[in-house]
């Protein structure tokens, strides 16, 4: 049997299931909420399809002069919500599952915590785990947002690796490494000048999130009216722009580098042998040179 063969025969068997973790938490690395808010979009997208399956709540994990309690009105009752974590499974077609988990980043024992929810992960019987994270960077809004994705077990480093601090998500991609998960992690940039917007939510940045992730799962996840609340938010940072001549020239200056790297980028190795080849072939032709053999 051939490869083509062999990858034909693979493609029409029935599609394998797959239950895959996605993990966000609140605080450092969630700029503009848009990694949480990425996957409490999910949760309420697919409500009819969801259920929560367990939850982490223990004062081990947080400070509550940090993360503190709140206080709601539930039917008309005072109620303490406590910090916690919570764990969410989304049956999104008969091939894909979704363990999404939520909340605040943990104050302590980060090794403790991670193996919590690594237990469960066991016992959901997820076959891949992906944290994700947004950050503050040199982007801009009218461009698209830059992503990275990067496959946890591939422990290797060079130059340009990233040293410093890290968040939660980083421990738990390592754990899960550790306890034999297929592990990564996407993490989207989003403008630095976002967090002047008059807006809480980056809906964006969470629109990209979701876009990747279905590039990713090969399957197009629910956008529901994030498209328009993007749409939304462009036209504020647009307003910002008119308003701060600082922002406007930085957005300019910022578009002009990412064009210009674009341009760079498709003059590849390859795309530069091809224009040689096609150029040289063009003046053969226009010097009367016979180029039926070619």
């Amino acid at each position: 049997m051939t490869d083509s063969e062999e990858f034909m025969y693979d493609e029409a068997q029935p599609q394998r299931h797959r239950t895959v973790m996605l993990a966000a938490f609140e605080g450092w690395n969630d700029a503009g909420q848009v990694a949480t808010g990425a996957l409490n979009h999910l949760v309420s997208m697919y409500g009819d399809t969801s259920q929560e399956v367990g939850h982490i709540c223990c004062g081990t994990f947080f400070d509550y002069t940090t993360t503190r309690p709140v206080m709601v009105n539930v039917q008309g009752r005072r109620k303490i919500m406590w910090p916690e974590i919570t764990f969410t499974e989304i049956q999104v077609n008969p091939s894909l599952t979704l363990l999404v988990e939520i909340g605040p980043e943990p104050n302590f024992k980060w090794t403790e915590f991670s193996q919590r929810s690594l237990a469960l992960a066991e016992e959901r019987e997820v076959d891949e785990v992906i944290t994700l994270g947004s950050m503050f960077a040199d982007c801009v809004h009218t461009r698209p947002l830059p992503t990275y994705f990067s496959n946890s077990a591939n422990n290797t480093a060079d130059e340009n690796s990233y040293t410093g601090p890290i968040g939660i998500p980083s421990v738990l991609n390592f754990a899960a490494v550790d306890n034999g998960f297929t592990a990564h992690s996407l993490w989207v940039s989003v403008p630095s000048y976002a967090q002047y917007i008059d807006a809480q939510e980056n809906p964006l940045g969470m629109l990209r999130v979701i876009e990747a992730l279905s590039e990713y799962l090969g399957v197009e996840l629910k956008t529901g009216a994030l498209p328009v609340l993007a749409l939304k938010w462009k036209t504020q940072a647009d307003m910002l722009a008119t308003v701060h001549e600082d922002v406007a020239t930085y957005i300019q200056n910022a578009e002009k580098y990412y064009d210009d790297e674009q341009k760079r980028q498709a003059l590849s190795p390859d795309a530069t042998l091809q224009l040689i080849s096609e150029t040289e072939k063009f003046l053969r032709g226009f010097n009367g040179e016979d180029t039926a053999e070619e």
